[in-house]
């Protein structure tokens, strides 16, 4: 919902949409749904379009709050391991690695994926801005371990969500979200 933040990394710091995508971009809805999919050393990461579209806006970058190099997934990984609520807990990457965010649009829907690479990666590959894009087809990817963020846009809350906590996904198989009625 709008101003309500997302997660609480440590000290009760709030994080909100913005931190996490790095798009500064004013049409970025501030009701909907995120899905983070989080990818171990043994996932595929070959990213796949939600919906077709065009890409009309990347932002590829390490944040301001970055230390100049990528945190650790590490956390991630054990706290899903583990099953350690929050998720997120301890997982500063989440704000201080390298990301590349997209805004793809078609003429119903826009969605904004984030990419955000591990420690050891250190290479996002993106497409151009500009470049028409099939639902599931290859749009980029991101070498070894590393987290993807799927926002969409839901003000009517027709959005029905497909995936629970912890369900493993299969990109260009699995569907995440579905327009309802």
């Amino acid at each position: 919902m709008p101003g309500e933040e997302l997660m609480s990394i440590k000290n009760g710091v709030p994080i909100l949409l913005n931190d996490l995508m790095e798009l500064d971009d004013p049409a970025l809805p501030r009701q909907g749904w995120l899905v983070g999919i989080f990818m171990s050393p043994i996932d595929v990461h070959y990213n796949r379009a939600p919906i077709r579209g065009v890409i009309r806006k990347i932002a590829h970058c390490f944040p301001v709050k970055s230390r100049g190099t990528n945190s650790n997934m590490f956390h991630a990984q054990s706290n899903l391991f583990f099953d350690l609520r929050p998720y997120w807990q301890g997982c500063d990457y989440l704000i201080h690695n390298e990301r590349a965010s997209y805004v793809i649009t078609n003429d119903k829907l826009s969605v904004y994926v984030t990419q955000i690479a591990d420690r050891w990666i250190r290479k996002i590959v993106t497409f151009r801005d500009g470049v028409a894009v099939a639902q599931g087809e290859v749009f980029g990817l991101i070498r070894m371990g590393s987290q993807v963020d799927l926002f969409v846009p839901d003000v009517e809350g027709r959005m029905e969500v497909l995936v629970t906590e912890r369900t493993h996904v299969r990109a260009g198989i699995d569907g995440l979200l579905r327009i309802g009625d």
